[in-house]
């Protein structure tokens, strides 16, 4: 059982980064479609610009989950669970939905489905880090580095939380206008932020920031 379990982790990094890269590679494909049909977006006016801060989170949203996927793969080791080979799936159809609901006309539906993959990514995140911090391969980067705990969930619950909220002030004000591009500007903020947050993550992994510091 001990080699089973060896093979399985020697080839899970390959088979998660294979599955992950298509399902990526079809979203960008959707997104790309989205872009050649909608005439729309081509129009100086502020639905286009709305519709265009839909498409950038989109896009980064796709690299954000390309380097959350990467980033743990080759940067630790865990035993591998079922549904790590299922959960991509998950996150792939919501992509789909928030390409294919991006349209001239907004719908507050983007917000929740965002932030129903802000939930996904950080529940995958903490779930495959949990397990890597049991594997003895990994205690150089865990040892220097306590448990997570409840605060530290606090700032990606309070952004599912607040796309929450705008998609409920949307509803209720029918504001289609400066809110949902209020909200565009958020969504788009946070996500560069999560980026940045595993280049950081990397640079740790990689002993990048002590090669800066010497």
């Amino acid at each position: 059982m001990n080699k089973i379990r060896t093979r399985a982790q020697a080839h899970f990094p390959t088979v998660l980064l294979t599955l992950i890269s298509i399902i990526q590679a079809l979203a960008l494909e959707l997104m790309w479609s989205k872009i050649v049909e909608s005439e729309w977006l081509w129009n100086f006016n502020l639905q286009a610009l709305i519709g265009w801060g839909m498409l950038a989170v989109a896009f980064m949203g796709i690299l954000l989950i390309w380097v959350m996927y990467s980033t743990m793969v080759m940067g630790f080791i865990w035993q591998p669970y079922l549904r790590d080979s299922i959960v991509p799936f998950v996150i792939g159809i919501q992509e789909f939905m928030l390409i294919t609901m991006v349209a001239e006309s907004f719908n507050s539906l983007w917000l929740y489905v965002l932030g129903s993959i802000f939930v996904s990514a950080t529940w995958v995140s903490h779930s495959s880090l949990r397990r890597a911090r049991q594997d003895s391969e990994n205690e150089e980067f865990f040892g220097q580095i306590d448990p997570a705990t409840l605060r530290d969930f606090w700032p990606s619950m309070l952004v599912v939380v607040t796309l929450v909220g705008f998609g409920v002030a949307i509803d209720v004000t029918q504001n289609t206008s400066w809110l949902p591009l209020l909200a565009l500007v958020f969504a788009n903020a946070v996500v560069v932020f999560q980026i940045f947050g595993f280049r950081r993550l990397w640079r740790s992994i990689m002993g990048l920031n002590e090669t800066s510091e010497s």
